[in-house]
């Protein structure tokens, strides 16, 4: 009897630990509430439309500007893989900018790092992008998800002779 208690337990764990897994970091209620169905294509043509509405973008940092009202991040755009991590890759659809009255140190928050945003469109903004004037989306920051640096495959596969000298 106790085994068998003992086995189930560990097939819950087990269970749970693979359902949590692969969900994105963010609460449920949250996550019922975004658009599923817009692509950042149709953001980046015509934010304005999607003005109120709640997305997951995710992608690299850019840069932070930490300003009176709080703080600004300019993020690239990359794919968002089932658990909403934002995809190794050169694939991008352009830029857009997240906004939130936090303090979010540029230390923490800085260019490279990986983060996923569920925010509400707030319409877009012409800003300079080198000598060119880029139109950003601009998303208010409800909820976001700094992930860990990437390092690399998390498995190795070796065939060889090792001789400690």
């Amino acid at each position: 009897m106790t085994r068998t208690l003992s086995l189930i337990l560990l097939v819950s764990v087990i269970a749970a630990g693979v359902v949590t897994g692969c969900a994105p970091p963010f609460p449920k209620d949250l996550l019922d509430r975004t658009e599923q169905n817009v692509s950042f294509a149709a953001l980046q043509k015509e934010p304005e439309r999607f003005s109120g509405k709640l997305l997951m973008l995710g992608g690299t940092i850019v840069d932070t500007k930490n300003l009176k009202a709080g703080t600004q991040i300019e993020v690239l755009q990359k794919p968002l893989d089932g658990e909403g991590q934002p995809a190794v890759t050169d694939e991008t659809g352009g830029r857009f900018l997240v906004v939130t009255s936090q303090f979010l140190d540029g230390a923490i928050y800085h260019r490279g790092r990986s983060i996923t945003i569920i925010g509400e469109v707030a319409g877009s903004k012409l800003q300079p992008l080198g000598e060119f004037e880029y139109r950003y989306p601009v998303l208010t920051a409800k909820d976001l998800h700094l992930w860990k640096p990437y390092s690399g495959p998390r498995f190795s596969i070796g065939v060889g002779v090792y001789r400690g000298i």
